[in-house]
């Protein structure tokens, strides 16, 4: 991982102290971590929700507009460096078909909320919480800027 990022700053030109906000793979399996890269470096996929109860319960800071991530596969190996462009806190209930399709993974509105909604319920309950279609997730915009 760190010869991946180390290639990336020198190929970028960025300051060898530029610092990667995390490394982590879309989706809860390896086959959907597989499918989620593709989507992504195909342009498919330039965007991605999650639930502002998982940042909060592992402390972990949300992210922000400028962050610079390594995405990886389905074996945990880099697939290529993000940047997040924009990113939003709204209520799961305020998801609108012109966001979620920037996801890449849905063709329509409902079938998203379906998907994400018990995604995000089974998340909660690993934590001792309750995801309701009123809970806050975070959209999160960005661009492929790397991939070898």
């Amino acid at each position: 991982m760190q010869n991946y990022w180390k290639r990336f700053l020198g190929a970028s030109g960025l300051s060898l102290t530029t610092d990667c906000y995390g490394a982590f793979s879309f989706g809860s399996n390896p086959n959907q971590a597989a499918h989620l890269l593709s989507l992504i470096l195909a342009g498919d996929k330039t965007a991605t929700s999650s639930a502002v109860i998982e940042y909060e319960a592992t402390k972990t800071p949300m992210p922000e507009r400028g962050s610079l991530s390594i995405v990886l596969d389905g074996h945990g190996q880099p697939g290529c460096i993000i940047e997040t462009h924009a990113v939003q806190k709204l209520p799961f209930s305020e998801m609108n078909f012109a966001l979620c399709s920037k996801e890449g993974e849905d063709d329509n509105l409902k079938s998203w909320q379906t998907k994400h909604l018990k995604f995000f319920k089974e998340i909660a309950q690993d934590f001792g919480q309750e995801f309701t279609d009123q809970s806050e997730i975070i959209f999160e915009e960005f661009r492929v800027i790397y991939s070898s």
